[in-house]
């Protein structure tokens, strides 16, 4: 009678263990649940946040960026980038002009850093009396604009081009717009 005392108490023993045990993965699969939905929405959180805070789109509405973007294509501007890094030569940035806080951007390719002497003669551009070699075209630069003179870049300041420089004079040539602080300068464009 013993035994079945012992077997009995056991039994009992071990049928509780296994209800807690039950219990414990019941409670930890809801927590693991509320921990997946919790961890999905900080996710999708964060991503929109980068997006409306970092990154946007602008659509090419001219054609003085041809052949590198076309009329009409859409184009991301990384606005995250230049908060980390300085703009580099050649890379490709959308220019807020004016102190418009609108959406319209001028996309122009950087020729001129802050702290050089840019210059266009005879149809071709030089940076602190070196010639450059443009990434886009082969044909000489028609209208120097501004440059046909020496263009000091001060503090902050960049020479801009347009990739269509030929048929387009929206960049620093032109004494309406000339040279680009860097307030100016939205992100980079993709």
């Amino acid at each position: 009678m013993n035994q079945l005392k012992r077997k009995t108490k056991v039994k009992r023993k071990w049928k509780r263990s296994v209800n807690k045990v039950k219990k414990f993965r019941i409670g930890t699969r809801a927590m693991n649940l509320g921990m997946f939905i919790i961890g999905w929405f900080l996710v999708v959180g964060i991503a929109v946040m980068y997006v409306r805070g970092f990154g946007m789109k602008t659509i090419i509405s001219n054609d003085s960026m041809v052949p590198t973007f076309q009329e009409d294509e859409v184009l991301k501007i990384n606005r995250f980038i230049y908060k980390i890094t300085s703009p580099k030569r050649m890379d490709t940035v959308a220019v807020r002009m004016g102190e418009t806080k609108s959406n319209v951007y001028y996309v122009l390719r950087i020729i001129g850093l802050p702290g050089e002497k840019v210059q266009i003669q005879n149809g071709k551009i030089y940076v602190d009396d070196k010639e450059i070699s443009y990434p886009v075209g082969e044909e000489p630069i028609e209208d120097a604009g501004i440059a046909n003179d020496i263009v000091l870049l001060q503090d902050d300041e960049y020479f801009m081009l347009c990739d269509n420089y030929n048929n387009s004079s929206y960049d620093s040539r032109s004494a309406n717009i000339g040279v680009i602080d860097k307030s100016q300068i939205e992100g980079r464009v993709k």
